[in-house]
């Protein structure tokens, strides 16, 4: 559908009608963004972290060593602690994690000392290891005997989907 209001700027006319390829010649394409300003809106990776790295999960602060959050290579959080992604900063500096941060100490603890949450925390820590994908700590967990009569009962709903 096209709209045209005003005079037609080619012959001066307004009983002329606009032609299709005068719509065509007014389209322009959107501006894309050059390299220099593709580098302004990003940071160059590899992005560089201190040996002490501060966190704000979720609007909760931690503070912990980056060999503490690449302890496993396979994690989610030594993938983004390697340099090879971007991870933005809050306005005190704090590297931004947007999770909520409730369970997030038991995550530390377990990849600072091998803790495992309390009885009463391991469903919740159990999620948050899922998300960061820390095979240990859901190895763990999932030797508690909550947990493994959950599992199991998810096993067999899921061989018995028409079972309530």
């Amino acid at each position: 559908m096209v709209v045209v209001t005003g005079q037609n700027k080619v012959s001066g006319n307004p009983d002329d009608a606009m032609s299709s390829s005068d719509a065509e010649d007014d389209f322009q394409e959107p501006a894309t963004p050059t390299a220099t300003q593709a580098g302004q809106a990003l940071p160059l990776l590899p992005q560089q972290f201190p040996e002490v790295v501060p966190l704000n999960v979720g609007g909760m602060y931690f503070t912990t060593r980056l060999s503490t959050l690449r302890r496993y290579e396979d994690t989610m959080l030594a993938a983004m602690f390697s340099g090879r992604h971007y991870i933005p900063t809050d306005a005190e500096g704090r590297y931004f994690i947007d999770r909520d941060g409730t369970y997030f100490g038991d995550i530390l603890n377990f990849l600072r000392s091998g803790d495992v949450p309390p009885r009463e925390r391991v469903r919740s820590v159990y999620k948050e290891a899922q998300y960061y994908s820390i095979g240990p700590l859901l190895d763990n967990l999932e030797d508690i005997q909550p947990l493994k009569g959950e599992k199991v009962r998810q096993a067999f709903l899921g061989l018995m989907p028409y079972y309530k």
